[in-house]
Formats: C-alpha cells, sequence, structure tokens
C-alpha cells in the first residue's frame, strides 16, 4: 500500500512487503523502519519527533510533519502477521526450488 509518491509528495512512503514502513525521502534516505521502530518515535514530543526526522532524513520542517502523516497511517495499518505471512511464503517458495 503507497501513503505517498514522489511525484505528488517529497516522499515515497509505502507499506513494503516485509511489513515494514518505507519512508524514502531520496536516493540518499530510503529508510526502511519496522513497527518497533515507529513506536519508539511516537513516544517523543512532536518537536522531538520533526528535529528527529529532520537529521535522519536532512528535510524540512513541513516534510518532517508531513512523513509523520504517513508514519500514522502506517501504524493504523500494520498487522504483524503480515511480515510472519511473507516468510511463510517465501520459505515455501524456496523450499520448492530447491526440490528442483
Amino acid at each position: 500500500m503507497s501513503y505517498a509518491r514522489w511525484s505528488n509528495s517529497s516522499w515515497y512512503a509505502f507499506y513494503n512487503v516485509n511489513g515494514k514502513l518505507s519512508l524514502w525521502y531520496d536516493m540518499d534516505h530510503t529508510i526502511d523502519l519496522d513497527y518497533d521502530d515507529l513506536m519508539e518515535f511516537k513516544q517523543y514530543e512532536d518537536e522531538a519527533l520533526i528535529t528527529q526526522l529532520i537529521l535522519m532524513y536532512e528535510c524540512t520542517r513541513e516534510e518532517a510533519i508531513e512523513a509523520i502523516q504517513y508514519i500514522n497511517m502506517y501504524l493504523e495499518d500494520y498487522d504483524p502477521k503480515d511480515g510472519e505471512q511473507y516468510q511463510k511464503e517465501l520459505a515455501e517458495f524456496m523450499e520448492k526450488l530447491n526440490d528442483k
């Protein structure tokens, strides 16, 4: 699921196949964050979180505030079984390849 794309935002933000939030700012800042990382971020006061994002991504304050929206969307959508299901399917696929 995509929350933002570079064509309409400074961010490319999506729920990736590993169950993480890919929160990409540019090609030098393509960071994938897992649920636990983001829950730690959410413990910051708003200003501290904005500052943390600015430092991580070298983005503007307005862009950091926008990124928080995508973090919140991901946290609402997160299902811990997604990553587990992917790992199970990947293991089954690899087993089939090895059997050939």
